[in-house]
């Protein structure tokens, strides 16, 4: 799958084989790797955080137009087998995750394994923002850590490239 050339966000799909510009919530969760990528050939291995916590990737999105909508779209999945019964990815934008609510995704045993799509639709206040992907997992041992891979992340206008 091609990401579209007015993409707001930089680095995608990972291709550049390295993270950045994404930063990631703590040192050494965040792996560009090979293998089941969704498109091309990486795909970012998030690790979450015992006690069924959550990492995440920001990047600061820039030349963003305010008050214009966009769509967000991204591939996630739980691999299979897990040591986790349940996934979810959360995407935000701002420092509010709950007012900067952009998308959500559950990963249910049963999907293990397989891409699943995460979208939603968004509307900048500003012309630089920061974009926010966490995913947790639910673990029976607390003091284990589960994965999510992410993969075709995109943020693009709904009316196209170019259209004010």
């Amino acid at each position: 799958m091609a990401l579209s050339a007015c993409n707001a966000v930089i680095n995608p799909g990972f291709e550049s084989g390295v993270l950045f510009p994404w930063r990631a919530s703590a040192v050494d969760v965040a792996h560009v790797s090979t293998g089941t990528a969704y498109s091309g050939d990486y795909y970012l291995n998030l690790q979450t955080a015992i006690d069924n916590q959550g990492n995440t990737i920001s990047q600061t999105l820039k030349n963003l137009i305010p008050g214009k909508s966009y769509t967000f779209s991204a591939e996630a999945q739980a691999p299979y087998p897990a040591s986790s019964e349940y996934c979810f990815v959360y995407v935000y934008s701002g420092s509010n995750s709950t007012v900067g609510e952009i998308a959500s995704a559950d990963l249910y045993e049963e999907s293990f394994g397989e891409w699943v799509s995460v979208s939603g639709t968004y509307v900048p206040k500003h012309s630089v923002e920061t974009l926010h992907i966490l995913a947790a997992c639910d673990e029976e041992d607390n003091s284990v850590t589960g994965e999510v891979y992410l993969d075709a992340i995109s943020l693009v206008p709904e009316t196209g490239c170019g259209s004010a």
